[in-house]
């Protein structure tokens, strides 16, 4: 089947915004699957380190994150061991991770977002990156540690840092409904998309979805640029099977993707400031040891 729509969507693992972002996002793909053809765009969020602050910035940061956790409904951690000193090499190892298939590098996107946003243990070096995705199946992490630095990644991920920073005009001086609006972000000497943002083309043209969004959002703009698309009757899954696609699942995705079912009863939970993360025993067993192994080299 040729893909309908192309959607862009801009991003970065690091973004509370696009991490509250999740459900919606896989929902659409669910829903949508072989008609979309999607792209990831790793803009980079967090450039540097942030400036020291007379308060602790990990605490200040996890704050922001409650207030989003608010609109969102996704989960903080308990604790913020760390604050991210720069989103670029997990952005890189995004796309590093697509060098191995689509279903990998979604895998590989999930588990360092879960890594800031569950275990509060940013992914923001070679080796948290490799502690973060040890226990990710399928994933042949020595290949992913040398591509880190393969030239084609290198280039991939410098490609997706400039076009995050070509916003379009209808979102530079964006005033829009919040919480969230996604008018462009002043970044140095450039402004770039606010995160997330999708960009739908399709037969009947082009539609802009920035920032945070409902799923009815994303559906008209969809069905705008793809009128074919419109009256799609969207199933939802059962718990188990969401599981077993995508490894993990949080309470709101739940909600969106199976219809305010309970969690598959073999499901661990792992709890949040704010809500919960269920993934199957196998994959927490081996997480946990990869955070025992974190909290002992740093």
């Amino acid at each position: 089947m040729t893909p309908a729509v192309e959607v862009i969507e801009f991003t970065d693992p690091g973004c509370p915004w696009s991490w509250g972002a999740e459900p919606v996002l896989r929902w659409l793909r669910h829903a949508y699957g072989e008609s979309l053809r999607w792209r990831r765009v790793q803009g980079v969020q967090i450039d540097r380190a942030p400036r020291a602050q007379p308060e602790d910035p990990s605490e200040v940061v996890r704050d922001r994150w409650l207030e989003i956790a608010a609109h969102t409904g996704a989960p903080v951690p308990t604790r913020l061991h760390w604050a991210i000193g720069s989103s670029h090499m997990a952005a890189r190892a995004a796309k590093a991770a697509e060098r191995q298939g689509g279903e990998l590098a979604d895998r590989v996107l999930r588990t360092l977002r879960e890594a800031v946003f569950v275990h509060g243990r940013p992914a923001d070096s070679p080796e948290r990156i490799a502690s973060a995705l040890s226990h990710v199946p399928g994933l042949d992490r020595d290949r992913l540690g040398a591509d880190l630095y393969a030239h084609d990644v290198v280039i991939a991920a410098d490609a997706d840092y400039g076009e995050a920073r070509r916003p379009h005009a209808d979102v530079i001086l964006l005033k829009g409904p919040g919480p969230h609006p996604g008018a462009a972000r002043r970044d140095g000497d450039y402004q770039r998309y606010a995160f997330p943002t999708l960009v739908f083309r399709g037969r009947r043209g082009v539609r802009l979805v920035p920032g945070w969004r409902e799923a009815a959002v994303y559906r008209q703009a969809l069905e705008a640029v793809e009128p074919t698309l419109a009256g799609v009757e969207i199933r939802p899954l059962a718990p188990a099977q969401a599981l077993a696609r995508w490894g993990s699942i949080t309470d709101r995705e739940l909600e969106l993707l199976c219809g305010w079912a309970d969690p598959p009863p073999d499901a661990v939970e792992v709890r949040t400031a704010t809500s919960s993360l269920w993934v199957d025993s196998e994959r927490a067993a081996a997480g946990h040891r990869a955070r025992a192994i974190a909290e002992v080299t740093g």
